[in-house]
Order: C-alpha cells, then sequence, then structure tokens
C-alpha cells in the first residue's frame, strides 16, 4: 500500500516536471523568428554601407535617392545669357553707336559734264579744272548741282567755292584778276571716270524767217538750226523735232515711243 502511493507521488512530480519543460519551450523564441532578426540586421547593416558610399560621392543627404542625377538642381553658371532682341546667327555691329555711313547711292558715285570758259570735261567729285592750270577741284556732286573749290587763292568776296547748278553758267572772278565761266551740262552716274547713258540738251531756240529753230547737242556732238518735223540720226537713236516754243525758250523732241520737253540750256540724261 505504501509502495503505491510513492509510486503515484513520482508519476505526479514527473507530470509537473514535464508541464514546467513544456510550458518553458512554448514561451522560448522560435527558429524562423531569430532568422528574421538575423536579415533585418544584415539589411541595416547594408543599408548604412549604401550611406556610406553616397556620403563618399561628396552628398550631403542621408537620402539613397539624392545620387540620382536627374533629382540634382542644374548649375546655372554654366548657361551663357544672349540677348532676345538679336536673331540666332546675326552678328551684332561691333560699334552700333556710331556705324560706319554707306555710300549714298543717289550721290556716292555721281559724275558731271562741265565746261569752263567753254571747254568741256568729264569730271567726278576731286578732280582739278581746267587742264594744265587747274584753278578748281570739284569738291561734291548731287543730282542737281556742282561744287567748285579754289586750289589756289579766293574767289572775290572771299569766297573758297561756288555751287553751280545743272544747265547754268557762272562767271567766277578770282582775287588774283582771272575770271572763269563755269557751267554743268550733265550730271549722271560715273561709269569708268564719265557719265553712264546719254546726255541731251538744247542749246539755243530761235527763229529765222518766221521759222522757229533749235539747236540740239547729243553725247557732245551739235546738231545746228532743226526745225518742226525734223528727223536726224545721233549715238541714242532717231531723234525727232515735233515743237518748238519760241516765246517759252522749249523744245520738244521724240525718241522711239518716247517725248521729252527740254528748255534752252536744260540738260536730261537717257
Amino acid at each position: 500500500m505504501i509502495q503505491n502511493r510513492r509510486t503515484l507521488a513520482y508519476v505526479a512530480i514527473a507530470l509537473i516536471v514535464g508541464a514546467a519543460l513544456a510550458l518553458a519551450v512554448a514561451l522560448a523564441p522560435s527558429g524562423p523568428t531569430a532568422s528574421s532578426g538575423s536579415s533585418t540586421g544584415v539589411q541595416t547593416q547594408a543599408s548604412s554601407e549604401l550611406l556610406a558610399e553616397t556620403g563618399a560621392t561628396g552628398s550631403t543627404s542621408g537620402d539613397p535617392l539624392s545620387a540620382d542625377p536627374a533629382k540634382e538642381e542644374p548649375l546655372l553658371d554654366k548657361f551663357v545669357s544672349k540677348d532676345p532682341f538679336v536673331p540666332l546667327g546675326v552678328v551684332s555691329p561691333v560699334n552700333p553707336v556710331n556705324p560706319v555711313n554707306p555710300v549714298n547711292p543717289a550721290t556716292g558715285n555721281q559724275a558731271a559734264k562741265i565746261k569752263v570758259n567753254g571747254t568741256s570735261y568729264s569730271v567726278v567729285k576731286g578732280d582739278k579744272v581746267p587742264g594744265g592750270s587747274p584753278a578748281f577741284q570739284v569738291s561734291a556732286i548731287t543730282s542737281s548741282d556742282v561744287t567748285f573749290a579754289t586750289v589756289d587763292g579766293a574767289i572775290k568776296g572771299g569766297k573758297s567755292s561756288v555751287t553751280v547748278n545743272l544747265g547754268e553758267s557762272v562767271k567766277v572772278p578770282l582775287e588774283n584778276g582771272k575770271s572763269y565761266t563755269l557751267s554743268v551740262t550733265s550730271i549722271g552716274k560715273s561709269g569708268g571716270g564719265g557719265t553712264s547713258g546719254h546726255t541731251i540738251s538744247v542749246l539755243s531756240v530761235s527763229q529765222t524767217n518766221g521759222t522757229a529753230m533749235a539747236t540740239i547737242e547729243v553725247d557732245g556732238k551739235t546738231y545746228a538750226d532743226k526745225k518742226v518735223g525734223d528727223v536726224f540720226s545721233t549715238s541714242w537713236g532717231e531723234i525727232k523735232v515735233i515743237a518748238i516754243n519760241v516765246s517759252a525758250q522749249t523744245v520738244t523732241l521724240m525718241h522711239g515711243d518716247q517725248t521729252i520737253t527740254l528748255r534752252a540750256g536744260q540738260v536730261v540724261v537717257k
């Protein structure tokens, strides 16, 4: 009887110890959880290494995305500013305040036919007349006049130049006692030192025995005593006199299908 009670006591103690061991095993951390903790530690270490590498490249941010070039701010000093008012491919002038003035096409290459004391000359700016012993230099030629500057001495009255209009004759007395008659017969574009085209002028308009007549000059050649209806050949071609007005001192000429009316002393270039 006593032996049976001892056996039961040992079994009870064994059950209690077994239950305690089972409870202890149940409360202990499982293998997968420990493994997960180990993986988290590895990830943390890798993140630390990545941050360290980012810092080594010069980034001041702890965020690994800051190494992305697309997220970096551009360096504005690398761009060159441009004037929005200057078209692309056009070079701005070096000195826009004082640009070089181009030659005026209306006056920059003019030439003229003049007469000095009845002698004809074809001149451009800078030429000196008359030949042999020049008294004047052509200082300017416009579409309507020629300016003559004295070479030595002055014009009576103290002037150093005189301007003669197209078709006009001017008597110019110098202080040295000499006198010159200057006239401008034609003005045109220069071409190899002379006027281009053809010059036509009416030298005189008169009346003889009731018949009106005119003396006409074409390209330096004189055609005298031409009456209404006369046709004559010139270097410009055939010209016909269709009207002469003695009182108005005008002559109307026809060249081809073109008509022109000139007064005495007037010169045109065609």
